[in-house]
């Protein structure tokens, strides 16, 4: 696999050439969406236009897709376990699960499980919005459109450090790790434990020397808190507008009914 597949896919993709800003309209208002209704189903639907832009749209593979989303689902899912999971009383009309720890009962009653729910289905509709921008649009152009949008100069230039150094944390571990390997480090579980708390113990430091060479480098080549890239110039495309507002509108729709059937 590419050492770092999220560059890989993000220059490499049906939507690289069109606008960033058209991009980053899909994604926030999607996830302002999702997080205003509050609602499984208009989240499930935003999950669901959200993949079809970025398999169909953009021209990624579902199973690339789903590979970036396991890492957070599972913080996710952890997560939620905290919302459906409280003490409750056995013989509340609610409880869907009792069981008991020393004087309490642990489990899952109706309201926990709903909110868990909700909050799960937001949560990835949420974290895939914020995907689908990462695997279409490259730094770069992300940078030169809050440049444009006259975000503070000292915020860009700490995303992008921040941004190099977590490759040059991640090419760190990637090259320990094939030197252990090559050793045998990882033949057996005894070795395996080992090995890997032998990475775990030099990563940081050796990132953090790799990290403080790079900053030396940048200095010497007059690097003054500010690095400029040559970037295109997009242009705004109507089609893609028409259908950024046609998503939008169906996402609304579904949520304003959504309320309606609450209210009702």
């Amino acid at each position: 696999m590419h050492p770092f597949p999220i560059d890989l896919y993000a220059y490499n993709n049906r939507l690289r050439d069109a606008h960033p800003a058209e991009k980053i309209l899909f994604a926030g208002l999607t996830m302002l969406i999702c997080l205003i209704a509050s609602s499984p189903l208009v989240a499930v639907l935003a999950l669901a236009c959200v993949t079809v832009a970025v398999v169909r749209v953009a021209g990624i593979p579902l199973r690339a897709f789903w590979y970036f989303v396991r890492l957070p689902a599972g913080f996710i899912v952890i997560g939620v376990l905290t919302l459906a999971v409280t003490t409750v009383d056995p013989a509340g009309p609610q409880t869907l699960l009792a069981l008991p720890v020393g004087p309490w009962h642990i489990g899952v009653v109706e309201s926990s499980l709903a909110r868990a729910v909700q909050v799960a289905s937001v949560s990835f509709a949420c974290v895939a919005s914020m995907l689908a921008l990462a695997l279409t649009t490259p730094m770069v152009d992300l940078t030169d459109q809050l440049r444009k949008w006259r975000v503070p100069q000292l915020f860009i230039e700490l995303m992008v450090l921040m941004y190099r150094f977590i490759f040059v944390f991640i090419e760190t571990a990637q090259a320990m790790y094939i030197a252990q390997n090559a050793r045998l480090g990882y033949s057996n579980w005894r070795r395996s434990l080992r090995s890997a708390g032998m990475l775990a113990a030099n990563l940081y430091l050796r990132s953090q020397s790799r990290a403080s060479l790079l900053f030396t480098a940048l200095t010497a080549r007059g690097y003054s808190g500010e690095l400029r890239v040559l970037t295109a110039q997009p242009t705004w495309s109507r089609r893609n507008l028409i259908l950024i507002a046609c998503v939008e509108s169906l996402l609304l729709l579904t949520t304003v009914a959504t309320w309606w059937g609450a209210f009702v």
